[in-house]
């Protein structure tokens, strides 16, 4: 049975769901399948062990840093005679909700955090971020820090946790950018390109990827991804990503009881008009007709 981690049980509380943990772990420690509910970044310190990842193999070593994503199933053994240190920092994604945002602007950003655990689910692609002895030295210092400030707990201390957290991001994201050459374009075959990309876009449907985003992990210009697009899938990226936001909208409206404001926001849309208008043009109802006739009742 997969044991499942809840955010009450490991953050710090509901009002600021964040914690930061070191971790030395003997040589033989097996940590079996969990998943969590928030996200866990992981810097490997010293050490090496194997990380199974949805069911998958792969060995971690000192200096190696990887984002795992709420839900995914992975555990841990440490061979190495001398054990394996570990920095966990946990995390929602709404604690950076406006931070995340902006920073969706950045490809290099966009690699690191949401391609880089979505290539890894391929076990023929083992991605992940190595640090050489220099950048581990620049990155163990921000995370230094972010253990400082959580364990004072002084004055600010969740206002300058955010901010190294968003220093530890764009740092993470320069470094990943300059190691490792990561997009789709191992993929040799169009068809599986385009799957791929498919798949990411309905994993993060909510997230504000643009069609140049999109282009450059492909590794394609905007032309030639827009028109192999519209060929394997029949819809425009913007299309497509519309009809699986709305998709998620029409489960959401039927089996929950969060305000359409709310719905249309997770989903992706920050302008409430935009996304009646949209959901309108695909359903031909509106957010509050369709919940009416799913649930037969009215929105509070």
């Amino acid at each position: 049975m997969i044991n499942k981690l809840s955010n009450d049980e490991y953050l710090e509380s509901k009002s600021f769901l964040f914690h930061i943990e070191p971790y030395q772990l003997d040589s033989g420690t097996v940590i079996p399948p969990h998943r969590h509910e928030f996200v866990e970044l992981v810097f490997i310190g010293q050490g090496d062990g194997i990380h199974e990842y949805e069911g998958n193999l792969f060995p971690i070593a000192a200096g190696d840093v990887f984002i795992i994503e709420p839900g995914r199933d992975h555990a841990y053994r440490v061979d190495h005679a001398k054990g394996m240190e570990v920095v966990n920092v946990l995390f929602v994604p709404s604690l950076l909700q406006q931070e995340l945002s902006a920073l969706s602007g950045f490809t290099s950003f966009i690699d690191f955090y949401y391609m880089e655990p979505f290539l890894r689910s391929d076990v023929s692609f083992q991605a992940k971020l190595t640090l050489s002895p220099r950048q581990m030295l620049e990155v163990r210092g921000v995370i230094d820090q972010l253990l400082q400030e959580y364990r004072r707990k002084e004055s600010g201390y969740q206002y300058l946790i955010k901010s190294k957290m968003i220093e530890l991001f764009i740092i993470l994201s320069r470094m990943y950018v300059s190691n490792q050459n990561h997009s789709l374009t191992f993929m040799s075959d169009d068809q599986e390109m385009i799957a791929r990309v498919c798949e990411f876009i309905k994993r993060h449907q909510a997230h504000p990827l643009s069609l140049e985003q999109i282009s450059q992990m492909a590794g394609m210009s905007q032309s030639k991804f827009t028109v192999l697009f519209r060929q394997m899938t029949g819809k425009s990226f913007v299309e497509y990503r519309n009809a699986e936001r709305i998709q998620l909208a029409r489960q959401l409206l039927a089996t929950s009881r969060d305000k359409i404001s709310r719905i249309a926001l997770d989903i992706g849309y920050e302008d409430l008009s935009h996304f009646n208008h949209i959901f309108k043009k695909t359903t031909g109802e509106t957010p509050s007709q369709y919940r009416k006739r799913m649930r037969g009742t009215s929105e509070s």
